[in-house]
């Protein structure tokens, strides 16, 4: 995952998430779809920043591990100051940023419909030396449970 702070100020946050998340190999065929949609939403200590816009993937093969990649931003208006000024303490202070990630496939498992929703542990991103604007996944990347 990487965060990129697009505008900061002491109420408002302008950001975007990048990430990939890597589908074990007995997940495509048997539980989710070959081809589908895919969505992720990016949380602060429990509160949804931004949710992605619903995206098609296709192609994912049988017993292969594969990568599915998804974006979302969050604009100064759509989040609390108060959450905001949480963030800018973690960056100024800890010069980094916990996030969660939930995301969601279609889901292709015999007599259902709808989607399959995962939850993944917290992820800490720390930011570039000198920088505040620019961080990356630091440690181990996060498990992700069906829920």
């Amino acid at each position: 995952m990487d965060f990129a702070v697009l505008n900061i100020t002491d109420t408002r946050l302008s950001a975007k998430w990048d990430v990939s998340i890597r589908i074990p190999y007995d997940l495509p065929g048997r539980y989710i779809c070959l081809q589908g949609d895919f969505q992720a939403s990016f949380m602060y200590k429990d509160v949804t920043l931004a949710t992605s816009s619903p995206q098609k993937y296709k192609d994912l093969q049988h017993g292969e591990p594969q990568v599915l990649k998804v974006s979302a931003g969050v604009s100064g208006e759509d989040i609390g100051g108060l959450i905001v000024k949480d963030i800018t303490e973690d960056m100024k202070e800890k010069k980094e940023v916990r996030f969660g990630t939930r995301f969601y496939l279609t889901d292709c498992r015999e007599k259902t419909t709808g989607t399959m929703r995962y939850a993944c542990d917290d992820v800490t991103l720390r930011f570039e030396p000198g920088s505040e604007m620019k961080a990356a996944l630091f440690g181990k990347n996060p498990r992700c449970v069906y829920y």
